[in-house]
């Protein structure tokens, strides 16, 4: 095999992250051509195909799955020796985040974790909240970089993805014939709530309100344990909950963005910290239209 070198190796991760050789070249700074010259080389050098065309876009074939964790370790090694060098005032200080509730299960705790690792020097704070405590915070100033559950009129930042919301009760739950139904619900500063009681008022069916919380836990909890129906995205269904038939007639809601803002570009590697999250989304395939 022959040598392959660490700029085929970011050429690489940078197709597979963006699914396109256009978007990758834009990433890197350089022409579509030469990004794809450079996949070509490796492909000559592993004697082997490494990147297939699907309706989604460019994917890894298996060998370059398999050579996918490889070349990303070299390419953030890479990315590591570039700044080895910088000014001390550019990659250390604190570094304020915030994810919203809604996220917190999933990978992002992790993708943080991996960030610190990688840039010890960097003091990194993150805050795990409510969208709209998160978005005063970035208002204030308080944080320099955040995602936010949005609705569309509330969609202000670059787009992660979209996750559509339903009306969703435990798998044990006993649907009531003829009594008002219970709902599970957010305080009254959710627009979520004002959502759901919005299009339960144009339908024929009594409801009341059995349960209220102010964080997503609580909805969840109650939904799981079956004291009600609830409202909750895609993404923040826990285990035992599913979606309400369709049979019972309620009518759709529309779903949330996530969306990341980048309040203060000069904070110690929020620009990374930006694009490590974009990477992210992209790499796993979550579109604007997707699911998380």
């Amino acid at each position: 095999m022959r040598h392959m070198r660490g700029e085929w190796l970011v050429a690489f991760v940078a197709v597979v992250e963006t699914g396109s050789f256009t978007d990758a070249a834009k990433r890197m700074h350089r022409t579509q051509s030469a990004v794809s010259m450079q996949i070509q080389q490796l492909e000559a050098a592993a004697a082997t195909s490494l990147l297939a065309r699907a309706r989604s876009g460019v994917i890894p074939t298996p060998a370059g799955e398999r050579l996918l964790p490889y070349a990303r370790r070299t390419a953030e090694a890479l990315y590591d020796a570039s700044t080895l060098f910088e000014a001390p005032e550019l990659s250390s200080g604190p570094l304020r985040v915030g994810i919203p509730e809604e996220y917190s299960g999933t990978e992002l705790p992790r993708l943080l974790s991996r960030f610190q690792r990688s840039q010890p020097k960097v003091e990194l704070s993150v805050q795990c909240a409510s969208s709209d405590r998160l978005e005063s915070a970035i208002e204030k100033g308080t944080l320099d970089l955040g995602l936010i559950v949005a609705d569309d009129e509330r969609r202000r930042g670059d787009a992660l993805l979209y996750d559509p919301t339903w009306w969703v009760m435990a798998e044990d739950f006993e649907l009531p014939v003829s009594e008002p139904l219970p709902l599970v619900l957010f305080d009254q500063a959710c627009w979520w709530r004002q959502w759901a009681l919005d299009r339960m008022s144009k339908i024929r069916r009594e409801w009341r309100i059995a349960y209220t919380s102010d964080s997503i836990a609580g909805v969840a909890a109650a939904v799981q344990a079956g004291l009600g129906i609830g409202v909750l995205g895609f993404s923040t269904m826990p285990d035992g909950v599913c979606q309400v038939p369709k049979s019972l007639g309620l009518p759709n809601l529309p779903g949330s963005h996530l969306v990341l803002q980048l309040a203060d570009g000069n904070a110690p590697r929020s620009v990374e910290m930006a694009r490590l999250i974009q990477q992210h989304f992209t790499s796993k395939g979550y579109s604007i239209g997707g699911r998380y």
